[in-house]
């Protein structure tokens, strides 16, 4: 099995970029770090790079106490950093990754940044936010569509670097990837100016990622032009 990948990243309306991604060796990561905390793009990539050295030292194996203890890791990796420089003790970021076995994949997400799975040109899953905006979707006070309007949508639950004992859910399922699939991950200054319909109707146009990559972003870029938006980010990969 072959993942035909393309990683995008700009800075936004910002002046520096805090976002991070990194794909190796059928692991695929996306790091927001948080605005308002200083060197949010020193936590950002701490998390990308502990996560790729991570499954490099111990390879993949895909059962959810490995899937936590990536998790694990590249949080206490941004701790640990922050302890390296006062300057950098607030820092934080949000996660979300995929890893491939050859014949396997699973993801986890720590924050607002998601993971979206396609079937036949059509979305089949996507993660869920650790976020206010996405409580009250599952308290059922508002709808999932809402969450991009919300004036709570960048309060966050957890991240990464807030605290040692950080815990989140592993999605049990793992996914069996067909030839025709194809996952995206990216930041919430992604996927707040591109719809999931938009997503699935770029996919079906594209013969390549990085051809859908470019339909979306070109989607972004209008949508926020002249308007000061957050740095976006995006990984997208199409199963060969």
């Amino acid at each position: 099995m072959e993942f035909n990948t393309y990683a995008y990243t700009n800075v936004g309306g910002r002046k520096n970029n805090e976002d991070y991604c990194l794909c190796k060796n059928n692991v695929w990561v996306v790091c927001d770090g948080l605005g308002g905390h200083d060197c949010g793009e020193v936590a950002s990539q701490t998390a990308a790079e502990a996560i790729s050295a991570y499954v490099t030292h111990k390879g993949v194996n895909l059962n959810s106490q490995f899937m936590s203890d990536v998790v694990t890791f590249a949080n206490l990796s941004v701790i640990k950093k922050q302890k390296t420089d006062e300057k950098l003790e607030s820092m934080r970021t949000t996660l979300v990754f995929a890893a491939s076995d050859g014949t396997k994949l699973r993801y986890a997400n720590v924050g607002d940044s998601r993971f979206y799975y396609f079937k036949g040109g059509q979305l089949s899953l996507y993660s869920e936010d650790h976020s206010v905006s996405y409580a009250s979707v599952k308290l059922g006070d508002s709808s999932y569509e809402d969450i991009r309007t919300d004036p709570d949508r960048n309060k966050l639950i957890k991240v990464l670097g807030d605290k040692e004992d950080l815990s989140v859910k592993i999605p049990e399922k793992e996914i069996i990837p067909e030839r025709g699939d194809a996952f995206l991950l990216c930041t919430d200054g992604f996927w707040e100016y591109v719809y999931e319909s938009e997503m699935e109707t770029d996919l079906v146009k594209s013969s390549d990622a990085r051809e859908w990559i470019n339909f979306m972003a070109k989607r972004v870029l209008l949508r926020t032009k002249n308007n000061g938006n957050d740095n976006f980010t995006a990984i997208a990969v199409i199963v060969n």
